[in-house]
């Protein structure tokens, strides 16, 4: 099946946004990471393991960590894939098993985060551009007030993760 850009941002832009009970994460921003997952080149597993890193001595990043548990406890599954989520500590980053993606909270030490994105070889998701721009996390993403993907080539050759083309074409490149 050929993709085409278009429809599939068409599509990205037409889902329900539906407010988390706490924090700034959404349904609609798991539902477009979700999405964004679902061009990882490689083998697709069922449930999506989400590694969701937090620092627990920042309040920002626990309550960010606690909007994504609580979203995806309301059953997120996107393109007929459902998702599990782990919340790791960042200093247990390294006692921590690898799973399909990793999602990176506020304030995450971005030392840490990359060498475990290195060594799992795992995308990693965040809505902090800084997270992109300055860090190791491959792909920020906003769907307020329209949905807004942002990407780092660099980053994801760093971390041995492939992204399909059509994905490529459709986001900002930083």
């Amino acid at each position: 099946m050929i993709l085409k850009p278009s429809a599939v941002l068409g599509a990205l832009l037409c889902l329900p946004i539906v407010q988390a009970s706490a924090g700034s994460v959404t349904m609609q921003d798991m539902q477009v990471v979700g999405r964004a997952i679902s061009f990882v080149e490689g083998p697709k597993r069922q449930p999506v393991a989400l590694v969701v890193v937090f620092d627990r001595a920042a309040p920002a990043s626990v309550r960010e960590m606690e909007a994504v548990l609580e979203v995806l406890r309301q059953g997120a599954e996107v393109g007929g894939r459902s998702f599990r989520a782990v919340a790791v500590e960042q200093t247990q980053l390294g006692a921590t098993r690898p799973g399909d993606a990793v999602f990176s909270t506020t304030g995450v030490d971005q030392r840490l985060l990359l060498t475990f994105v290195r060594q799992s070889g795992m995308p990693c998701f965040t809505l902090d551009t800084e997270q992109v721009r300055e860090g190791a996390c491959t792909v920020a993403i906003r769907s307020r007030p329209s949905v807004n993907i942002s990407f780092s080539s660099r980053n994801a050759s760093a971390a041995g993760v492939s992204f399909a083309t059509a994905f490529i074409m459709m986001v900002r490149e930083l």
